[in-house]
């Protein structure tokens, strides 16, 4: 894979939070210490989060069962979630699409998909716990889960993603592999908190960077990346997200400020109609979900825009596909889309969405407002607080 080091870039890299707000997270911690009970259950939830993260051993792309075909654990493998055994054939193979019916095998210890996302979530809650007051034995798990994910010779994931979403008896790994990293703007911003406090290292967090570089080399050069660059859904904005996300942290703001200025033309206006729909999500078999999953990308691509000086909240496709899926959330009688696959919607998706934006954009608008209001309890409550 990358088997020598690329250099890191020479300008030095903002420390400031990338995708969340220091100042909104400082306003949380202030409001919880001062007793805010509207943030209670929300703090609590997050807490319960981070304690089962503090007793939870470390996480390691060499915890998988399964071997890739490089015969290394150390590189990340999955496989594509809607892909099953072919029942018209001895073994299985090639492997067929039911899309929108998740295959088990995907899931649990012999793959690292699942791995992933609880090794992102687990930092992030770890770190975010500790913000607000949490003793300092979680910082502490949140920098060894971090060296021992990225740094650790024997346990450390190579930065490349060339057998994620794998078919079996297909293709040893896909574009569509890149999206298994959409969460790792977490890390990447719970390592700058946790270095503004002092716990994580300034060599630590400069070896991490290296690690980015060299990944984002690999989404810049390798072919199964420059194909998920060419996708026209969910894929190819969630690819643009992270890659601007990465850019930032690694120096390159330039670079993700020009990648940035042909968002609205690449991605918005291709993907979505002037009233806001968005065809190629809406055709899949959970329309509701797969909407709300392509804004979470398009709103975090907004939020990397206003660091940059590049404005894609005053995108108007962008505000009516916002506004489509609130009224779906306040009116579900009003979405049409429903399918046999998922024949209500969840306006708890939107939550995170809505929050993001009424902060960034510094709305008031009562509609998003009360769309944003959960029936569940949403951590994403102690992200968006509005600094005093």
């Amino acid at each position: 894979m990358t088997g020598c080091a690329h250099a890191a870039p020479a300008d030095a890299p903002s420390t400031a939070l990338l995708t969340l707000d220091r100042g909104a997270l400082d306003e949380t911690r202030r409001r919880l210490h001062a007793g805010d009970d509207s943030l209670a259950a929300a703090h609590a939830a997050l807490r319960t989060r981070a304690a089962k993260a503090l007793k939870t051993p470390l996480r390691s792309v060499v915890d998988k069962t399964m071997l890739p075909p490089s015969g290394s654990r150390n590189d990340y493998m999955s496989m594509g979630p809607y892909w099953w055994p072919n029942p018209e054939t001895p073994d299985g193979l090639p492997y067929i699409r039911r899309d929108g019916k998740r295959n088990p095998q995907v899931a649990g210890d012999a793959l690292d998909s699942d791995r992933m996302v609880a090794f992102c979530r687990d930092v992030f809650d770890l770190t975010l716990a500790h913000h607000f007051g949490a003793p300092d034995d979680h910082a502490a798990k949140a920098v060894e889960a971090l060296r021992h994910w990225f740094l650790e010779p024997r346990t450390r994931m190579r930065p490349h993603l060339r057998y994620g979403q794998a078919i079996p008896g297909v293709v040893e790994g896909r574009a569509e592999g890149l999206i298994d990293t959409r969460h790792l703007w977490m890390v990447i911003d719970a390592a700058l908190l946790l270095n503004g406090r002092g716990v994580l290292s300034d060599p630590d967090l400069a070896a991490l960077r290296q690690w980015f570089v060299e990944f984002t080399q690999w989404m810049q050069t390798s072919p199964i990346a420059r194909d998920e660059d060419a996708a026209d859904n969910n894929h190819g904005m969630f690819f643009d997200a992270q890659l601007v996300n990465l850019l930032r942290f690694t120096g390159e703001a330039a670079t993700a400020k020009e990648r940035l200025a042909t968002v609205a033309s690449r991605r918005f206006r291709p993907q979505i109609e002037d009233d806001g729909r968005m065809p190629l999500e809406l055709a899949r078999t959970r329309p509701f979900h797969y909407s709300a999953f392509n804004l979470e990308a398009a709103t975090r691509l907004a939020r990397h825009g206003q660091g940059v000086g590049v404005d894609l909240w005053r995108e108007p496709r962008l505000l009516r596909a916002i506004a489509l899926l609130q009224t779906a959330a306040l009116c579900p009688e009003r979405w049409t889309h429903a399918t046999s696959e998922e024949p209500k919607i969840d306006p708890d998706k939107l939550v995170p969405i809505l929050l993001m934006t009424r902060f960034s954009t510094g709305t008031d608008q009562p509609l998003l407002a009360a769309a944003a209001a959960p029936r569940k309890v949403a951590v994403d409550w102690l992200l968006w607080s509005r600094p005093a």
